[in-house]
């Protein structure tokens, strides 16, 4: 198994190593506000397009991008926009990259200019609005979940705000120049659901959270894409207001959290909108088989 694992890996390490290529359209920005939660308006990276548009510098902004073989209509956003624009009035860009990312190959080697069409744009608002990267979280599953750290590492001044990485995907990025770190972003906060199989098993960020040991969730038995859509269920259930909340437990190790032995402190949450500057470390916390899925 082990060799097949390495196998996979330095084959789409020479496929991303070749490249694809994306076309001018191949990355698409659909923007929602609470005027308009369910019909997208479409944004082109340009100037007069932006300030035609809906977009507004007086409300925050968040930028979620989904995985390979997904697409903007798909389930996480459909989870992840509702519950944003429920939870909090703003600026909500879903980045369509699926006529670049339909395999899991092709979305690896485009994965970097992915990255930095989207700072391309952050870094255009910045210029024309003078709308600072503080204002951005950016939320992005599996390959998504890397990218929204090239992104933010593109961005041309200041830092971006908040990033929360779901799953981040593992195959190819263990030595990849551009993997997530928790210098991305003020904030870079990991949700860890699929460890060691589909998703990133060490920790990446200032703050990685590794739910029922982060390898497999309670409800899904050994079907490692339930367990991965998991991690965007249970975001947006973290954005409802009046819930209970994923509390977690601080952990010493990352061997701790996956054999969910932590026995540290309690109070750091995962998801929702609270500021989390300054927090970090490694947390685990269990979830109930059905909604609500959060304990605390």
């Amino acid at each position: 198994m082990a060799a097949l694992v390495k196998c996979l890996i330095v084959l789409c390490a020479a496929v991303a190593a070749s490249g694809y290529g994306l076309g001018e359209m191949d990355v698409i920005f659909h923007m929602f506000h609470r005027g308009s939660p369910s019909v997208s308006e479409p944004l082109l990276p340009t100037a007069n397009s932006v300030m035609q548009s809906s977009f507004s510098p007086f409300r925050p902004t968040v930028i979620t991008i989904h995985n390979s073989g997904d697409a903007a209509t798909g389930n996480f956003n459909a989870y992840v926009v509702s519950a944003h624009l429920v939870a909090q009035d703003v600026n909500l860009i879903a980045v369509d990259w699926s006529a670049g990312s339909g395999m899991y190959s092709q979305g690896l080697a485009n994965a970097v200019q992915c990255g930095e069409r989207i700072a391309s744009f952050i870094n255009l608002l910045i210029n024309i609005a003078a709308y600072g990267p503080e204002n951005y979280r950016i939320v992005g599953i599996g390959l998504g979940a890397h990218i929204a750290g090239i992104a933010a590492s593109f961005v041309s001044t200041g830092n971006i705000g908040h990033i929360v990485a779901i799953d981040p995907s593992l195959v190819g990025w263990t030595h990849h120049p551009h993997k997530l770190s928790a210098d991305k972003a003020l904030v870079t906060e990991v949700l860890h659901v699929t460890a060691g199989s589909l998703g990133y098993d060490y920790p990446l960020g200032k703050i990685d959270f590794y739910p029922n040991g982060g390898a497999n969730q309670p409800n899904c038995a050994t079907d490692v894409s339930c367990s991965q859509n998991m991690g965007y269920v249970f975001y947006a259930e973290s954005l409802a207001a009046g819930g209970s909340q994923f509390v977690a437990t601080a952990c010493d190790s990352y061997e701790e959290a996956v054999g969910q032995t932590c026995s540290g402190d309690k109070g750091v949450v995962f998801g929702g909108l609270a500021d989390k500057s300054g927090v970090s470390g490694i947390y685990t916390f269990q979830t109930n088989r059905e909604p609500p899925f959060a304990q605390g």
